[in-house]
């Protein structure tokens, strides 16, 4: 079973807590925990931002050719998910942030300029598997950093569920 720290800070303050001792106490106390993972840490500068164009590669029957919002500047960007819509906000990957798989840089895909990434949960490192890209369904500003409005680091307890269901 994986268990969000996060989560347990919803219902416990746990500020001023050594992570260590915690793990330490949850193994003797409840089951062994037998991994930690953090999330989220190596994922930067990724923002709120908006589709305001979205037209069909015109050699590619998968591909969209975008234009971003990103609150700073409209961006091209081309994208192969299959729910990106005009209108939708969606979690952005500008040329200099950072995603699981690494830097995002200026790139040319099937012969157009993508300037940044619309992102997935999972290329975010919050969804093992993801379908598509983020919809963002709350109002928020354009440009925003994604951080600052959702809990995207976190650190994960894997424990041990044969202690528990015994």
């Amino acid at each position: 079973m994986k268990i969000s720290l996060n989560w347990i800070n919803d219902y416990v303050d746990l500020s001023g807590v050594d992570l260590k001792d915690l793990i330490n106490k949850f193994t003797l106390s409840t089951a062994e925990v037998e991994d930690m993972y953090e999330v989220g840490k190596d994922v930067q500068g990724i923002i709120v931002a908006k589709v305001v164009s979205c037209q069909n590669h015109p050699n590619s029957n998968h591909l969209h050719l975008l234009k971003v919002d990103t609150g700073s500047g409209i961006v091209d960007c081309v994208c192969g998910a299959k729910n990106v819509r005009e209108g939708m906000l969606v979690a952005f990957a500008p040329v200099g942030s950072k995603v699981v798989g690494g830097d995002i840089k200026e790139a040319v895909v099937a012969g157009y300029t993508s300037q940044g990434m619309c992102c997935s949960k999972q290329e975010l490192g919050l969804e093992e598997k993801s379908d598509g890209i983020w919809e963002i369904e709350d109002n928020v500003t354009l440009g925003t950093d994604l951080k600052s409005v959702y809990q995207i680091e976190d650190t994960i307890f894997e424990v041990d569920n044969k202690s528990l269901t015994n």
